[in-house]
């Protein structure tokens, strides 16, 4: 698949993810943690977000990226919104994290995802070496947490 497929493919996951944000009923809502689920709608709308921040700067480029360490640490993986103190984004703010993020992401790695990863990411068997292999995998995890998300909506409602 050519560059521009992967990046329409990033648009078509990044919209329904604002879609499913978009659906969230209440400030209130996005906090509740379903029986059977370890995280909120907004820690998972939230984790998207952190999570190809991470994968991608880090493991890509071998920066920090450009979302606050703050927020990053607040919905990194083995995290809970248990252990906040305060709500670190309203659904707004992640609404607008990942439109930014969008645009900045397909800026940023136009043109390199041939290129070799800085860090190499590992997962499950799996090793990821190419700034392109990480791409496709955070573009997997982002559709993984749709269908977190729909099943934490459907347990709620």
């Amino acid at each position: 698949m050519k560059e521009d497929g992967i990046f329409e493919q990033y648009d078509f996951y990044r919209e329904s993810s604002i879609q499913l944000l978009d659906s969230v009923i209440s400030e209130e809502q996005a906090d509740v943690i379903p029986n059977g689920y370890s995280n909120s709608l907004r820690w998972n709308l939230g984790h998207i977000s952190a999570a190809q921040e991470g994968i991608m700067y880090y493991f890509g480029m071998n920066q920090s990226g450009e979302i606050p360490s703050k927020i990053q640490e607040a919905f990194k993986t083995g995290t809970s919104p248990n252990d906040w103190s305060a709500t670190p984004l309203t659904l707004y703010e992640i609404r607008e994290l990942l439109l930014e993020q969008k645009k900045r992401m397909i800026e940023t790695f136009s043109g390199r995802l041939g290129d070799e990863a800085a860090n190499v990411f590992a997962f499950q068997d799996k090793r990821l070496t190419r700034v392109g292999d990480l791409f496709v995998f955070t573009l997997w995890h982002e559709g993984w947490q749709q269908g977190v998300i729909n099943g934490m909506k459907r347990t709620l409602e």
